[in-house]
C-alpha cells in the first residue's frame, strides 16, 4: 500500500511516499510544490498528486497545531463503552468550547488494573469544515485528517527508545511563517503550541537592518546567514556581531517561548527537558542550534527525520531531513499497528465513506457503459460458445451411438440408451466382447507352433559329418490341431549316434534350440539287424524364444 503524507507549508508543498506491506515500510520518494502567490495550499496539493506516476493508496493530512487542542485521560475502565462515554464527559469541562461544536476523536495510548490512558485531540467542528471543503473543492480528499502533535508522536516512538523517553523531549519544528513546539514524553503528546514566527521573520529583520529588498534579504540568509552564540562572539568580526545581532534580535521571540515551553513542561511532568532537537527549513540557519543550546542548558541537535526511518539504511542530505519531517511524520501515522492506533477527524458527519456516496450519476455513466459493454460481449461469447459445445455433442453422441450397434450387432434402443448414458457399462462390455473374439480366434487357428518347422530347422543346423537317427520326437500338438493357450510346449527328442564323440558335438547343437535342457545318459545299445554299436541319448527342455520366431 503506498501512503503519501502531506506538510501544507506556506510556500510549498512537502509530500513523502511510504510503501507499507505486512507491517514493513520503505520510503519511496519525496516531493515539494512551490505555492504560487495567491494560491490556496490545497491546489498545490492537487498538482503534486496528479503529477505523481501513481496515484497514492491513502492521503493523510493534518490540522494546523493552532486549531486543535488535546488531553491525556486516565479513566478508571477497561470497557470500550465506558471509555467512550467517560472521554465525552470528562470534554465537557476540559474543552474551551462547547461540545455542541467540537469535533473530537481518542487513542487509548495504555491499559492497566487501574484503568486507561487515552489520548484525545478536539477542534471547532468549523475549522475542520473549512478545511475539509478547501480541501475538496481543490479534488484533494484525504483518508486520514490526524493532528500535528500524533505524527510527531508517532515519529518519535519510532526513531527513540522507550528508556529515551523517561525524560521529556522537546521538538521545535520551524517553519516559513510559524514554530511548533511539541512536548514528548513517555510515549505521550504533553504538550504542542505553535507561535506566529519562523524563517520570514529573519528575513525581515536582514531587510530592516540593511534596507534592501525582500529577495535580496532572503538569498542573503540562505547564502550568509548564520547567528553567533554569546560565548563565541569575542572570536568574530565586528561587521559579522552586527549581522547576527540583527538575526538574534529576532530569533528572541523564539527564545522567551521557549523558555515558557521548560516552565510548563517543568509543570507537568515535575522533570526538566531533557533533550531538544530542531527541524524545518530554517532551523538550518549555522548556530542556531548552538543559541539554543546555550540559553536553556539543554543538548541540542537536528532531527534526522527520513534518515532515521530509511529502513534501507540510505542517508539522505541535512536540508531534505529538516524540511520533510511532518510529511513523514504524518505518512508513518497509516503504517502498521499505528494505523488504528491514529487520531483521525474524518468520522461521523466528516468520513470520508459518507462524502463518496454523494457521487453524481453523470460521473459514473461512462464506466457502467463500459462495464455493460463488456458483460454484453461477455454473455453473447458464452452462448455462441454454447452452442457450438452442444452441436458437437450431439454429432458425437449419434457416431458413438452407430458405432456401438455396428460393435454389438443387433441391439435394442432401449440397450444402446443404457450404454450411451453409462460409459462404465460401456466400457465393460466392449472389453468383455474383445475377450470373447480372443479366444474364438485362437480356438479356430492353426497351432503357430509347428513341430514339424522345428524339425526343419533342427535338421538344417545339424552339419552333415554328425550321422544320427531321431527314434523319437514329441513336440506339442499336431500342425492342423486347434490351438490352445495351455497346450504344454515341452519338446522331448531321443537320437541314436554311431560314435560316442559324436555325443558332445549334438549337445551343443541342442543347448540353442531348448531351454532347460536336460538329457539322459548315453546309453550304449546294438544296432539294427545286428550292425555294430549305436548310442542312445534323450533331451528334453522347451524349445527358446529364437526358435519360436523361426516355425512362424
Amino acid at each position: 500500500m503506498r501512503i503519501i503524507g502531506v506538510d501544507f507549508g506556506s510556500t510549498s508543498i512537502k509530500a513523502v511516499e511510504i510503501d507499507s506491506a505486512f507491517g514493513r515500510y520503505e520510503v519511496q520518494e519525496y516531493h515539494e510544490q512551490t505555492v504560487v502567490a495567491g494560491e490556496d495550499p490545497a491546489q498545490a496539493v492537487a498538482r503534486l498528486l496528479v503529477s505523481l506516476p501513481k496515484a497514492p493508496d491513502r492521503l493523510v493530512v493534518s490540522l494546523k497545531t493552532r486549531q486543535v487542542t488535546f488531553r491525556n485521560l486516565q479513566l478508571p475502565t477497561r470497557d470500550k463503552k465506558a471509555i467512550q462515554s467517560g472521554v465525552g464527559f470528562e470534554l465537557e469541562d476540559e474543552l474551551p468550547f462547547s461540545m455542541e461544536n467540537a469535533a473530537y476523536d481518542y487513542s487509548i495510548i495504555s491499559q492497566s488494573k487501574a484503568g486507561t490512558q487515552a489520548h484525545v485531540s478536539a477542534t471547532l467542528t468549523k475549522n475542520l469544515a473549512a478545511s475539509l471543503d478547501a480541501w475538496t473543492a481543490a479534488g484533494v480528499d484525504p483518508d486520514l485528517v490526524t493532528t500535528e502533535a500524533w505524527a510527531y508522536r508517532t515519529l518519535m516512538n519510532r526513531v527513540l527508545a522507550p528508556e529515551e523517553q523517561n525524560e521529556p523531549i522537546l521538538l521545535i519544528q520551524i517553519g516559513n511563517e510559524r514554530t511548533t513546539f511539541y512536548v514528548h514524553w513517555r510515549g505521550v503528546p504533553i504538550l504542542a503550541r505553535d507561535i506566529a514566527w519562523g524563517g520570514s521573520d529573519l528575513t525581515l529583520a536582514i531587510c530592516q537592518k540593511y534596507q534592501i529588498p525582500v529577495d535580496q534579504a532572503e538569498n542573503a540568509k540562505l547564502d550568509h546567514g548564520f547567528v553567533i552564540p554569546p560565548a563565541q562572539k569575542k572570536e568574530v568580526t565586528a561587521e559579522q556581531i552586527e549581522f547576527s545581532e540583527a538575526l538574534a534580535t529576532s530569533i528572541e521571540k523564539l527564545l522567551a517561548e521557549l523558555r515558557q515551553i521548560e516552565l510548563t513542561t517543568k509543570n507537568l511532568t515535575d522533570l526538566s527537558i531533557h533533550q531538544i532537537y530542531t527541524s524545518g527549513g530554517s532551523s538550518m540557519l549555522p548556530g542556531l542550534n548552538q543559541v539554543i543550546e546555550q540559553i536553556s542548558k539543554t543538548p541540542v541537535k537536528s532531527l534526522p527525520a527520513l534518515s532515521s526511518i530509511a529502513t534501507s539504511g540510505v542517508t539522505y542530505s541535512e536540508n531534505t531531513d529538516a524540511k520533510f519531517l511532518l510529511a513523514a511524520s504524518l505518512a508513518l501515522c497509516m503504517v502498521g499497528s499505528d494505523r488504528s492506533l491514529a487520531i483521525n477527524f474524518r468520522k461521523g458527519e466528516f468520513a470520508k465513506l459518507g462524502r463518496t456516496r454523494e457521487l453524481n450519476m453523470a460521473t459514473l455513466r461512462g464506466p457502467l457503459m463500459a462495464v455493460g459493454a463488456i458483460a454484453l460481449c461477455f454473455f453473447v461469447s458464452m452462448f455462441a460458445q454454447s452452442s457450438f459445445y452442444n452441436s458437437r455433442i450431439t454429432e458425437t453422441n449419434a457416431q458413438l451411438e452407430k458405432s456401438v450397434k455396428t460393435f454389438f450387432g443387433s441391439l435394442s434402443n432401449s440397450a444402446v440408451r443404457t450404454y450411451m448414458s453409462n460409459t462404465a457399462t460401456l466400457k465393460t462390455q466392449v472389453g468383455k466382447e474383445i475377450k470373447k473374439q480372443r479366444e474364438l480366434t485362437q480356438l479356430s487357428t492353426p497351432n503357430p507352433k509347428d513341430p514339424t518347422s522345428f524339425l526343419r530347422d533342427l535338421s538344417n543346423s545339424v552339419p552333415k559329418d554328425i550321422v544320427v537317427d531321431l527314434t523319437q520326437f514329441s513336440l506339442g500338438s499336431a500342425p492342423t490341431a486347434s490351438y490352445l493357450t495351455g497346450t504344454d510346449s515341452t519338446a522331448s527328442l531321443t537320437f541314436l549316434v554311431g560314435k560316442p564323440e559324436m555325443v558332445e558335438k549334438l549337445s551343443n547343437i541342442m543347448t540353442g534350440k531348448l531351454s532347460g535342457l536336460g538329457k539322459s545318459k548315453v546309453e550304449e545299445v546294438p544296432g539294427p539287424a545286428g550292425e555294430g554299436r549305436r548310442w542312445k541319448i534323450t533331451y528334453t527342455g522347451k524349445p527358446t524364444e529364437e526358435s519360436f520366431g523361426k516355425w512362424n
